[in-house]
Formats: structure tokens, sequence, C-alpha cells
């Protein structure tokens, strides 16, 4: 093997801890990203939720209307009505 080839076991223990390194980092920035991701959907999760309650309101309003409108046009006094006038 050539000499500039040769491979000591100090650089094979120098290169396992820089690696050691990069990893542990890696494993750093996993967890920050899982908690930011978790507060991310949590944040998610409450939108829907508001979401879901206002669409809900606005289909019981709908559903609701008609029979408010029936029910004011009940309570609306008749309106007068003028009586023709006689011919003598």
């Amino acid at each position: 093997m050539p000499p500039e080839r040769d491979v000591s076991h100090s650089d094979i223990y120098h290169k396992l801890g820089s690696l050691e390194g990069k990893v542990e980092t890696l494993i750093l920035q996993l967890a920050e990203r899982r908690d930011e991701i978790t507060g991310l959907f949590a944040r998610l999760r409450n939108v829907e939720m508001r979401l879901a309650w206002a669409v809900g309101v606005i289909a019981f309003l709908a559903f609701l209307g008609p029979f408010l409108v029936d029910l004011q046009q009940l309570q609306r006094p008749a309106p007068l009505q003028a009586t023709p006038a006689r011919a003598d």
C-alpha cells in the first residue's frame, strides 16, 4: 500500500469523533424542529376548531333564518285596506 494511503488509528478516531459531533448536532436540531412542528400542529388544530364552530353557527343561522322571517311576518299587523267609495 502506498504511504499516502496509510491510515492510522488516530486518524480513524479523529474522523469518528467528528462524525459523533455531527450526529449530536443533528439530534439536537431534530428535537428543536420537532418542538416547532408540534407547536404548529397545535395552532392549526385551534384554527380548525374555530373554523368548524363558525361553519356550524352559520349553518344553524341559515337553517333558522326562514323561520324567523315567517315569524316576523306573522307578527306584523295586516295593512289597512282602503274601503271603496259608495256611489249614491
